[in-house]
């Protein structure tokens, strides 16, 4: 009976170290699926209110995406990362290459940099949210 005990009080332990365990914040690789809201836009290092640029990126688990700017126009394709880089490769040849700089479970922070020739470059950083309420992941 003190067996029985002992090996009650060692599965609760278990069960409670594990249950307040931090979850850690995923890597680029690991890209969070899910409908991500455009929150701000930053053009070369201004804020844009109203731009037609993206407006929602949504990112599939099976590597699928859906571009859509604030017209309700958008692109889809597949989707790839590394450690730095999302890259999006949509169905009618558009690559998409954005710097990852910071990503989390409800947040996440993508540049990318567009050469303009005798324009300079653009360099648009987009600021994110992950929308719980429209998301089934």
């Amino acid at each position: 009976m003190k067996r029985l005990y002992n090996i009650l009080m060692l599965a609760g332990v278990v069960l409670l170290s594990y249950s307040c365990a931090e979850t850690s914040a995923p890597t680029p690789t690991q890209m969070v699926p899910g409908d991500w809201e455009v929150a701000e836009v930053y053009v070369n290092g201004q804020t844009q209110g109203s731009v037609d640029l993206f407006d929602r990126f949504i990112l599939e688990r099976d590597g699928s995406f859906v571009l859509e700017d604030i017209n309700g126009i958008f692109f889809a394709g597949t989707w790839t990362a590394s450690d730095t880089q999302l890259t999006l490769n949509a169905s009618d040849g558009t690559v998409f290459s954005f710097a990852i700089v910071f990503q989390s479970y409800s947040k996440m922070q993508l540049v990318q940099t567009i050469s303009g020739g005798n324009a300079g470059d653009l360099e648009i950083r987009y600021l994110l949210n992950r929308d719980s309420d429209n998301s089934e992941y």
